[in-house]
């Protein structure tokens, strides 16, 4: 079957939705024997299509994510480094200052 046939979750498809409700409503018997089929073929290109919309909409929000944590990373990793050679400098300044 469908998955959750919720109007807010595929806008697109919901006058298939209602006419294949209707359809399994009116014909209660026929629609085992395919009488609702090419409405179901119907809603379930539907639903790939807004699948896919979505989809891509995700993708790109992730990648857009992705570079900015990445960019955090990079920034922590550099303050690490500035950290890093800061601390070499204070140890070769107080080992000179020892001798």
């Amino acid at each position: 079957m469908h998955p959750a046939l919720a109007d807010h979750l595929n806008p697109g498809c919901v006058d298939l939705v209602e006419r294949l409700m209707s359809c399994h409503a009116e014909n209660r018997w026929a629609k085992f024997f395919g009488k609702c089929n090419a409405l179901s073929e119907a809603l379930n290109r539907c639903l790939g299509e807004e699948f896919e919309e979505r989809r891509k909409k995700q993708l790109v929000e992730a990648r857009t994510r992705k570079a900015r944590i990445r960019a955090i990373w990079d920034e922590a990793k550099a303050d690490d480094e500035d950290h890093r050679i800061f601390e070499q400098e204070m140890k070769a300044r107080a080992k000179q200052q020892s001798t």
